[in-house]
């Protein structure tokens, strides 16, 4: 997903990549920068297997940094590689439990491996340090609703802004439509979304339907 690209890359370099190579930390830094950016390039393209490449060859202590660890995840989400990608976000939490995109995307795995339950918990966890966090809150929405918890997922989407800095409501709105049976208002409220927010902004949420099969 989008998210997986924009955010968990950040930040880009880490103490760790300091301390690669002590003998010469600028050196360092700029090897492990310069491997990065190819290895996102690789994952901006889809070259999802080209990326997990590029990482190995990483040595040191640089392999291990935690942006490192961030892009393998991703890219093993990428290839269905769920138990993996977990477990590494688990170990990136681990190392500094408040890093937002590990625990962001450990949610966004756990939905697409079909815990829906455990997303949930893990969204709602995330509102609680961040309840102003739109997409976090479409994402606790999104759960409820595929759980069938229609009520909640009602209440959660009353709380939504139509003028937010996000699709959220648009979108909130339109699977309630399409629940109700008004697939004409449904339709209407993804095509404001795209009018009013952008078919880069509306990728994210859409690709979230689908992983939902929606």
């Amino acid at each position: 997903m989008k998210w997986l690209r924009i955010l968990l890359l950040l930040p880009f370099m880490t103490l760790q990549a300091q301390e690669t190579a002590g003998s010469d930390p600028l050196l360092a830094q700029q090897r492990l920068a310069a491997a990065l950016r190819q290895a996102t390039s690789e994952y901006d393209r889809g070259n999802f297997q080209d990326v997990l490449v590029r990482l190995d060859s990483l040595a040191g202590a640089g392999a291990n940094d935690i942006s490192v660890l961030n892009l393998r995840a991703a890219a093993q989400t990428k290839l269905g590689q769920y138990e993996q990608a977990f477990g590494l976000f688990q170990e990136i939490l681990k190392a500094n439990p408040n890093y937002f995109p590990a625990a962001f995307n450990a949610g966004e795995v756990q939905f697409l491996a079909g815990d829906r339950e455990g997303a949930l918990a893990t969204f709602r966890s995330l509102r609680q340090r961040d309840p102003r966090n739109e997409l976090l809150r479409f994402k606790v929405f999104l759960c409820q609703f595929v759980l069938g918890r229609h009520e909640e997922a009602a209440k959660t989407a009353k709380a939504m802004q139509p003028a937010g800095s996000t699709p959220s409501w648009y979108y909130a709105q339109s699977l309630m439509s399409r629940q109700a049976g008004d697939e004409a208002k449904a339709r209407e409220n993804l095509q404001a979304a795209r009018s009013l927010y952008g078919e880069d902004s509306c990728r994210l949420f859409d690709e979230s339907l689908a992983a939902a099969g929606l």
